[in-house]
């Protein structure tokens, strides 16, 4: 079963993704549920990878693992934090155009 949703873009970016659609016989819809599914799998292999480096980085020096994890998190707060900032930043510009 699908969902449909809508989303608000700009008008050249969905010309841009109808004539993507067109040249390859996909769909609009098609494009996003690609789209989607190629994040979401890219993410999910990226949380494997570091599980793995997280479970071998334990082995290796379980002393130090705390220390490194808390920075590790830090990190990654802030990375999601200027994500969250840029997209904001980007939602602005697109809603002052």
């Amino acid at each position: 079963m699908a969902s449909k949703i809508t989303i608000s873009i700009p008008d050249e970016l969905h010309d841009q993704v109808k004539e993507w659609a067109e040249a390859t016989g996909g769909t609009v819809s098609g494009f996003f549920a690609d789209l989607a599914q190629q994040r979401l799998d890219a993410d999910r292999s990226s949380r494997e990878r570091l599980a793995a480096m997280i479970a071998k980085d334990r082995a290796v020096d379980p002393e130090a693992y705390d220390e490194r994890r808390a920075e590790l998190r830090r990190r990654m707060h802030a990375a999601k934090d200027a994500a969250v900032r840029k997209r904001a930043m980007a939602d602005k510009e697109n809603t002052a155009a």
